[in-house]
């Protein structure tokens, strides 16, 4: 009787590892559903309390410049030819291709932000993405920190500027 029980004991031992595992990738499913529905366990972090900021856009010229307008006055304010402010150019490139994938139309503006401890942000307001500058360094800093400086820039204190996990 030993012998024929040996493949049914056989058959019993190898569905158990079996069965576990599907429990483990049924509960994965569900837990990411569920959290993908309620948003509970969704990262949220704010950028800060905005010491300044200002709508800015950005749009290709005809010879491959990038021209900066402020949202507001629509004057112009910065203008970057081939070889000069890289890293504004590349942002810039990086969060419209965010908007591109997403569909979003050509003409949302940015929002450039420094918080009162100087830190400085770079967010679509649009997609929710954001790029904060600080961690690129005084090259960084330096090329947006000057879109800021210009006449219009506007002071927006106890503005805490909240978007989701999206940094770019």
């Amino acid at each position: 009787m030993t012998n024929a029980q040996q493949p049914s004991e056989r058959r019993n031992s190898h569905r158990l590892p079996l069965l576990a595992a599907l429990a483990v990738v049924v509960l994965s499913l569900v837990v990411t559903v569920s959290t993908h529905f309620t948003g509970h366990g969704k990262v949220t972090r704010t950028i800060g309390v905005a010491a300044q900021e200002r709508m800015i856009y950005f749009r290709d010229g005809r010879d491959g410049t990038v021209i900066v307008s402020d949202a507001q006055s629509r004057k112009v304010i910065a203008r970057f030819g081939r070889g000069e402010g890289a890293f504004v150019r590349q942002s810039m490139r990086a969060l419209s291709h965010n908007r591109l994938q997403q569909g979003v139309e050509k003409g949302q503006y940015y929002q450039l932000v420094q918080t009162a401890k100087g830190k400085l942000s770079i967010v679509d307001p649009v997609t929710g993405r954001f790029i904060k500058l600080n961690a690129f360094g005084k090259v960084a800093m330096d090329g947006f920190s000057q879109l800021l400086l210009d006449d219009g820039g506007t002071d927006q204190r106890a503005n805490a500027i909240k978007t989701s996990e999206k940094g770019a």
